[in-house]
């Protein structure tokens, strides 16, 4: 069964749009997948919606329509051969705008949403006075799911100081939502007139879209020319939002008509303290926190105002009610609730069964690549499967592309056998485009993002691969556990909500930029157990992810090839000393700098040893002394390590360096980069290399590896000696067996 959505319109900042997305990651946690359709689409959405006429469902699938007034989408419900239901937000009242252009669009609106009761099997009230309406209207099967808004997005320190600084000033109010005339800002107005009565300097932010031309808006403009310390910001991005709601005073709504009120939840998140008109579902919402009023009494509200301001003990007991009243509309709260509308249509499944004693466990291990690949986590996932093969009925779950630059599907699709392994390939629906996926991802990092942001950076990214994730849905009952290699990507992100309960995690973590997104949370906080591969992941996050998982520090085992150093320098005419790296050869390695080092080392001294390098190559490897050799067998990598004069791991996001521990197997010493405390730490605790944070320390690192060869390697061995499979193959069927034994 899958739960679809449509949506009149999604477009940026859309208030619907963004509900769909929570409603989507509720589903997720409910081991449901379906997909967002809307009638409109913006071009910059279509990773995360398609057009409402794509929509095929199946007899046995639901589609949630979120209703929008004169939306020819009602009537495509109604014909749709499937289980139906309606989503119910709000509807402007008709009174205020008698006599204008959208009077009839309201009242049609209206008789849209009854005609549409019987024929739908769910109705969904985003609050007790929306469900209300519902009933009204000859719904039965009525059900409240509040929304929620993720508290994070809006507390994290993570927003520029220097953004915060600038808007550091008087007193001021915020109103947010979109300037119309039953949101009533000229009752704002009013209030900020009665408040620079006390205050001269006090200042009125109003963020919202608003049509300029309107004779509605060119009313307050007079208003606020007249007033002064007014500011109308208009349409904002995430990030001056929250900077919004972090440094203002008090906010303020006066809306006679609202259905839910979620800027009223963003300020509680922002902790900053709500004074807001109780009309409509706002008491509901408010729940009697914040500070909520029946009387537009302006002068005792401008008091009130100043009082929150300058009494930090009045100010700090509404915002600790403020606090308790999000915990009571959280996503968990949500989710219960949505968990109850949908039990009634939900197939019934049976009770997983423990395996048999001597049955194999089922177990799905899930990673965006998988094959004969140089490095990260992808060889670490193939690694742990050839070694696991022979404990559990094992089936990895991947894509059909080799190459993650593009994402291009190059493997065929479907059941194929490697190593003794079952895959299932799943194909990609889009390449991704290197250099708009960079700009957006610069407009992201270091800022707080809405979802819909971070879940189009998931999808651009790639993989993004429907199949893999319906098939997770979908095929529950043929898994009794699962494995999820590396946070980062769609298949883990998307993937691991749905069935957290039976997962561990491998999230090959460490301090980049979308670390920090909240997308990643459900990653690192629902699933059973999470492998942590050095002490310094296990701590980045603990720090990050205050509930995380229960996290174990696992890690991969060391294998000691023979490996023969003549046959490498034969095969590939290497003479004299040289540096090794094999990998991905990508600026995100730091092989760009590993270039500028060993290019300044090359000009300063004409013994320098050469850089030999291997592996998929994503830009031009140039320079005197470099070799590049493309993609080389295993055999040939090990060794190349053998007979380095030192293996380099340029990179400073490294969660475990597998190709630090395979020099250490080879007695081969590491010169690492020392910006990545993982590498920091891996050296520290085996003594088998050193490292460099400029060229200078890079050149004097490659001076101790010529002098110290012998004794550096020699440490390195006896580290990864400590390092057997043996440890890490029990650790995997410890965590399977608790889940297993959970499932029962």
């Amino acid at each position: 069964m899958r739960v679809h959505q449509l949506l009149p319109t999604f477009l940026p900042g859309d208030a619907t749009g963004q509900s769909a997305l929570h409603f989507g990651l509720l589903l997720r946690r409910l081991g449901l997948h379906g997909q967002i359709y809307a009638g409109e689409v913006a071009p910059q959405l279509r990773a995360l919606a398609s057009p409402a006429s794509e929509l095929r469902p199946q007899a046995e699938d639901l589609v949630l329509y979120h209703h929008g007034i004169a939306s020819g989408l009602s009537s495509r419900l109604l014909h749709l051969p499937c289980r139906r239901g309606v989503i119910f937000h709000n509807i402007s009242p008709y009174p205020t705008y008698r006599g204008t252009a959208l009077a009839g669009a309201l009242l049609g609106g209206r008789a849209q949403l009854a005609a549409m009761a019987p024929h739908v099997q769910l109705a969904i009230g985003v609050s007790d006075f929306n469900s209300r309406e519902l009933k009204a209207a000859g719904y039965s099967n009525v059900h409240t799911v509040p929304l929620f808004v993720e508290e994070a997005r809006f507390t994290r320190e993570q927003l520029s100081a220097a953004r915060l600084r600038r808007l550091q000033g008087p007193p001021t109010l915020l109103a947010v939502s979109r300037v119309m005339p039953h949101k009533r800002f000229e009752d704002v107005l009013r209030l900020h007139s009665e408040h620079r009565r006390r205050v001269p300097d006090a200042r009125l932010w109003i963020v919202g879209g608003y049509e300029p031309g309107s004779a509605y808006f060119r009313g307050l403009e007079r208003q606020a020319r007249a007033l002064g310390g007014v500011e109308f910001w208009g349409k904002v991005s995430f990030a001056q939002l929250v900077a919004a709601y972090r440094s203002a005073s008090v906010f303020v709504s006066m809306s006679e008509h609202e259905g839910f009120g979620v800027p009223l939840l963003e300020a509680m998140a922002a902790q900053l303290p709500v004074l807001a008109f109780a009309a409509a579902a706002v008491p509901e919402t408010l729940g009697g926190s914040g500070i909520g009023f029946t009387e537009k009494r302006y002068n005792v509200l401008a008091e009130l105002v100043v009082e929150l301001c300058q009494d930090a003990g009045l100010r700090q007991r509404v915002l600790e009610g403020q606090r308790r009243r999000l915990q009571e509309l959280s996503p968990e709260v949500a989710l219960q609730r949505l968990r109850t509308a949908l039990a009634p249509l939900l197939p019934t499944v049976p009770a997983r069964k423990r395996p048999a004693k001597k049955t194999r466990p089922r177990v799905a291990m899930v990673v965006q690549r998988y094959g004969e690949l140089s490095g990260g986590a992808e060889l670490l996932a193939r690694m742990v499967a050839q070694r696991m093969a022979p404990h559990w009925q094992l089936t990895v779950l991947t894509t059909c592309a080799r190459d993650h630059l593009s994402w291009k599907n190059e493997f065929p699709e479907g059941e194929q056998r490697e190593g003794g392994v079952r895959v299932l390939r799943f194909p990609t629906r889009r390449t991704r485009e290197l250099a708009s996926f960079n700009s957006f991802s610069r407009r992201l990092y270091g800022h707080p993002n809405e979802r819909a942001a971070e879940e189009r950076w998931l999808a651009e990214q790639g993989p993004d691969s429907p199949g893999l994730l319906e098939h997770l849905a979908d095929a529950q009952d043929q898994y009794d556990g699962y494995v999820f290699f590396t946070y980062l990507y769609q298949p883990t992100a998307l993937g691991l909500p749905l069935v957290a309960d039976r997962s561990i995690v491998v999230p090959t973590a460490h301090d980049e930029a979308p670390f920090n997104f909240e997308v990643f949370r459900d990653v690192h906080e629902r699933p059973r157990v999470l492998f942590c591969s050095t002490p310094e992941e296990e701590a980045l996050i603990q720090r990050r992810f205050v509930n995380h998982a229960r996290t174990r520090i696992v890690g991969a085992g060391v294998e000691f090839p023979d490996a023969d150093a003549e046959r490498f320098r034969a095969r590939h005419g290497v003479q004299g000393p040289y540096l090794f790296y094999v990998g991905r050869l990508e600026p995100g390695k730091g092989i760009d700098q590993l270039l500028e080092h060993h290019q300044t080392l090359t000009r300063r001294y004409a013994d320098a040893p050469q850089l030999v390098l291997a592996g998929a190559s994503g830009m031009t490897l140039h320079g005197a002394r470099v070799r590049y050799l493309g993609r080389i067998e295993e055999q040939d990598k090990h060794d190349a390590i053998a007979g380095a004069l030192g293996v380099v791991v340029p990179s400073r996001y490294e969660s475990l360096s597998l190709l630090a521990l395979e020099a250490f197997a080879q007695g081969t010493p590491v010169l690492a980069n020392g910006a990545s405390e993982v590498l920091v730490g891996q050296l520290e605790r085996s003594g088998g290399g050193v490292t460099y944070l400029d060229t200078d320390s890079f050149i004097q690192g490659v001076r101790l590896l010529g002098e110290q060869r012998q004794a550096l390697g020699a440490r390195g061995l006896k580290f990864a000696r400590l390092h057997t499979w043996e440890r890490v193959v029990q650790a995997y069927r410890e965590e399977l067996e608790r889940i297993v034994e959970r499932g029962r």
